[in-house]
């Protein structure tokens, strides 16, 4: 019962990962309408900076996440305005596949620059076992996922609610087209979006590179699994990513634990179909009105 209580609690900062992960893809979709299949590519990158300013240039660690971290948000607007607003009247299917393509450019790139002695081992914040509650064993790595993504969940809440910057993005994503009648500068806010969806994808990457091995590929089945959570918790909802996101993290893990990684993998994407199927929408999504 003890391993079946561990593997929830660590698919709880899986899940954690995940729906970091989900919550920018599900910015940037409500801003934009579009999906950013680049997301685990981009946060990969910013997990390969941090750990090449630690063994290439000799920083410590938490020197090297900093710099990623700001050079992760450049790159991000950087791509928005290379890769995305060009002919934006193509359509958001194109613009859908052109980070499908980027995605697959920054693998290429990774995997020359980086692939041929990959996995490396990544530097970890944390040292030590974690805390002990009364037989369950609480990693540390574990502890450090669930205390930054509460901080960063609670900073992002703030900054929607509270501040300027962050009524002009919900007002975008709520409202695209009644926020650019409103004369919101819709180009800005839609490359702040992409700096900062990169930004949380270089978090997660430098959070779980130190368990998973950094790869060129690392991020890749983390993205499916992190799908499947936002389409769980509603495609257009910012909350419903982050439980969708957990609900999969705890599912995966328990069902790992049950029986095996294959059986993981299969329940997660049953899950996935069975919601497209009865619930398009998720569990906290709208659903969308058609007008015939």
């Amino acid at each position: 019962m003890d391993l079946y209580i561990s593997a929830a609690i660590s698919g709880v900062a899986v899940g954690l990962l995940y729906g970091m992960i989900g919550f920018a893809i599900v910015m940037l979709y409500k801003s934009t309408g579009v999906a950013n299949f680049a997301q685990g590519t981009l946060a990969t990158l910013g997990a390969f900076v941090a750990w090449a300013l630690v063994t290439d240039a000799g920083l410590p660690l938490l020197a090297a996440v900093p710099i990623a971290l700001v050079a992760s948000g450049v790159f991000g607007i950087i791509v928005y305005f290379l890769v995305i607003r060009p002919r934006a009247s193509a359509g958001n299917l194109n613009i859908t596949v052109r980070t499908l393509g980027l995605s697959l450019l920054l693998l290429a790139i990774m995997e020359w620059r980086w692939g041929a002695l990959a996995p490396y081992r990544h530097p970890t914040i944390v040292q030590g076992e974690g805390i002990q509650i009364a037989s369950v064993v609480l990693p540390a790595q574990s502890l450090l996922i669930a205390a930054v993504a509460a901080v960063i969940m609670v900073v992002l809440w703030a900054l929607f609610r509270y501040t300027r910057a962050g009524l002009s993005f919900r007002a975008l994503a709520e409202q695209p087209d009644t926020a650019r009648l409103l004369g919101l500068r819709a180009t800005r806010l839609s490359a702040a979006t992409w700096g900062l969806s990169a930004i949380l994808g270089t978090i997660v990457g430098v959070l779980l590179a130190p368990s998973a091995f950094l790869a060129p590929a690392m991020m890749e089945p983390y993205l499916l699994f992190t799908f499947t959570g936002i389409v769980l918790g509603g495609l257009t909802s910012l909350p419903g990513a982050l439980l969708g996101s957990v609900i999969v993290g705890i599912i995966s893990n328990v069902t790992i634990v049950a029986f095996n990684l294959e059986a993981g993998v299969l329940v997660v994407f049953a899950i996935l179909l069975i919601v497209m199927l009865l619930r398009p929408q998720g569990l906290l999504g709208k659903q969308e009105a058609v007008r015939l």
